[in-house]
């Protein structure tokens, strides 16, 4: 889902980009391609968290977030960050080399209200991108995670993927009652409820919230927002998606953002990593648990 404003104003691929992002994302539950609501600057705290950006006329437009999850287990030299289905597939029908598109992992990058612009110091281009073949095709089972894969490994500590079940070994073990927490972090656009309709800012660079679970589904982790009820806790917004849901306070990634309610304050729905469509997605590029 695009960010209000940048079809406005960016040049014309963006426009198609765009408008692709959009597309993608009505296959997806409520509103998708969301930013961190409710949150606090990361900082260093989560290193391995990455905006995802695309090249227009020399310079980079931001897209969606992601993580890096490591080495490619056949081509070691190669990185496989990790993202969001919708934020890729548009890619191989756009006319859009997916040698025009960035990833950065500062903490700090400065984002144009405007025209969603991006600069940042350091960048990491891609050379592939893949998402799964069935993505979009089944509504219960979007399949929404794909994978970009970039020119060189990143010297980040990657993100830990789950074990197959983690999710659901947790459920039985009364480890996702009401209250269980999970952190999100990206770089998505800031919604304001404070007056009137509601307003989006610029994302400021990486931000961190946390979210309490709501349901478990054999394609979805579903979390409150509760972005705007004062009990700290917040959700994810626009150009969140393909963010990572960490198990609190760990490094291990159980689901990637894909979609949530229009206005970024009640819920928000993340495609399990854990389930075997994933893993088997997953397994073509990296070692799994």
């Amino acid at each position: 889902m695009a960010f209000p404003g940048p079809e406005r104003t960016a040049p014309g691929s963006m426009v198609a980009l765009i408008a692709a992002l959009a597309a993608a994302a009505a296959l997806l539950p409520a509103t998708s391609a969301l930013a961190i609501s409710n949150g606090v600057p990361d900082g260093n705290g989560h290193p391995n968290v990455g905006l995802l950006a695309v090249e227009e006329d020399g310079r980079r437009y931001l897209a969606c977030s992601g993580s890096y999850a490591g080495a490619h287990k056949n081509a070691p030299s190669i990185g496989v960050f990790l993202t969001a289905g919708h934020c890729v597939n548009w890619v191989p029908d756009s006319g859009i080399s997916a040698s025009r598109l960035w990833v950065t992992f500062e903490p700090n990058v400065i984002v144009d209200q405007e025209t969603i612009e991006v600069t940042a110091a350091t960048w990491h281009q891609a050379t592939a991108v893949d998402f799964d073949p069935a993505f979009g095709h089944d509504h219960s089972n979007v399949k929404d995670y794909g994978v970009v894969l970039l020119a060189a490994t990143v010297p980040v500590a990657p993100i830990q993927l789950p074990s197959a079940g983690l999710l659901d070994a947790l459920a039985a073990n009364g480890g996702l009652r009401p209250g269980a927490v999970f952190d999100n972090v990206g770089y998505g656009a800031i919604p304001s409820f404070k007056r009137g309709p509601v307003f989006y800012a610029a994302p400021p660079g990486r931000m961190f919230s946390t979210s309490l679970f709501q349901g478990l589904t054999p394609s979805w982790l579903k979390l409150h927002m509760n972005s705007d009820v004062g009990d700290g806790n917040g959700g994810i917004c626009f150009f969140d998606s393909g963010s990572p849901k960490f198990l609190h306070q760990t490094n291990t990634v159980v689901a990637v953002a894909s979609g949530g309610d229009a206005i970024c304050r009640a819920e928000n729905y993340n495609q399990r990593l854990d389930v075997a469509d994933a893993r088997a997605f997953l397994g073509r590029y990296l070692q799994l648990p």
